[in-house]
């Protein structure tokens, strides 16, 4: 019997595996306590606006939302300072990545990416059949010289996530200048801010929207209200670019790509700046204690301009989560992105902060 082929690509693609759910593990092992850490979830929950909008509008459930999400994008454009054609808004910014891949990416064409960078890019632009070009880090950090040099007449995109997800790591804005000044325009850059909110106080950090997106055609610049703003589980992200490429994104989106409620908790999300500075804040904090106490337990964990942090780990990082598991603890290891002795692990509420050193701190001590 002849079964149905799939693409060939697909082979060579494995599925994304996100943080594991709190669900599984309580079915799994029976526990009460649970905490997540391997999600990038924001610990003080979602913004106190934007769940009241959400409340507000939860009755209209039963109508279509507007497909361009023009009342999102307006709001957008006024707190960016573009204008609303600019914008394409998405399930989360992951739904921008795939739209990208999607409109510029036919089999044959290169995309160049980081090693250790997101993974998402990886999986996007192979799903189209394009050659992934990955170019090595320079000390856990983005080597942008080397990606300008990797690019050929067959390169259409080049991704960078900055801050970089797994690494926490960020370009700074010379480095970025340097890179937009070399690439060829024919090549689209796709810039990932998911974390923007947490590094933007870097001093060095670069100011990509308004100033380098309407400076340079070729240019994408792809943020997320998951992280500062909590709303990861209604999924909602945008990205900013030229009309022209946003009018490709507009044409191959679904019709209803963003959901009422997530467009109406957005529009109101972008008026809570207390929250954002909580959250930020909180995130800092936190931050500080976990590398001071990582280093009391002989892990030094590297600088990270988001709300995570990467830390090296003193035997296989898979045994090390099976182990934090068995007390309710949830980090991501990371041997999918080939760092095979390394841990990710989101920073959270005080609390949740100390048990997780007190676990990790016992955890190594029986495994002495």
């Amino acid at each position: 019997m002849v079964e149905v082929a799939a693409r060939p690509c697909l082979k060579s693609i494995s599925a994304y595996l996100p943080g594991k759910p709190i669900g599984e593990l309580r079915r799994e092992l029976g526990l009460r306590s649970i905490f997540k850490l391997a999600s990038n979830e924001n610990p003080l929950g979602t913004s106190p606006k934007a769940l009241k909008a959400i409340k507000r509008f939860a009755s209209e459930s039963y109508l279509y939302p507007e497909g361009s999400s023009p009342i999102l994008r307006q709001a957008l454009g006024k707190h960016l300072g573009v204008p609303p054609e600019w914008i394409v808004v998405g399930s989360g910014s992951d739904e921008i990545i795939r739209l990208i891949c999607e409109a510029f990416l036919n089999p044959g064409d290169e995309a160049v990416v980081s090693q250790f960078g997101f993974i998402r890019f990886n999986q996007q632009s192979a799903l189209m059949g394009a050659k992934v070009v990955e170019v090595p880090m320079s000390k856990m950090r983005y080597d942008l010289r080397a990606m300008s040099r990797a690019v050929t007449s067959r390169t259409k995109l080049m991704f960078i996530a900055s801050p970089n997800n797994p690494t926490g790591t960020y370009c700074a804005e010379v480095e970025v200048a340097a890179l937009l000044q070399s690439v060829p325009s024919r090549v689209l850059v796709v810039l990932d801010e998911a974390y923007y909110h947490y590094a933007r106080n870097r001093s060095d950090y670069p100011e990509s929207i308004p100033d380098l997106v309407k400076s340079h055609t070729n240019l994408a610049v792809l943020r997320t209200f998951s992280k500062i703003y909590g709303l990861a589980g209604l999924r909602l992200g945008f990205g900013v670019a030229s009309p022209q490429v946003i009018s490709w994104l507009h044409r191959i989106r679904m019709p209803f790509n963003v959901n009422l409620l997530a467009q109406c908790a957005g529009v109101a999300a972008l008026q809570d700046g207390a929250f954002v500075t909580k959250s930020v804040a909180i995130a800092e904090t936190g931050k500080r204690y976990l590398r001071d106490s990582l280093e009391s337990l002989g892990i030094h964990a590297g600088d990270s301009a988001a709300n995570f942090l990467m830390l090296p780990t003193p035997y296989p990082c898979e045994k090390i989560f099976q182990d934090l598991l068995r007390y309710g603890i949830i980090v991501r290891p990371l041997a999918e992105y080939g760092l095979h002795h390394h841990l990710r692990v989101s920073v959270a509420t005080p609390e949740i902060n100390r048990r997780f050193i007190g676990v990790l701190r016992r955890v190594l001590r029986s495994r002495r």
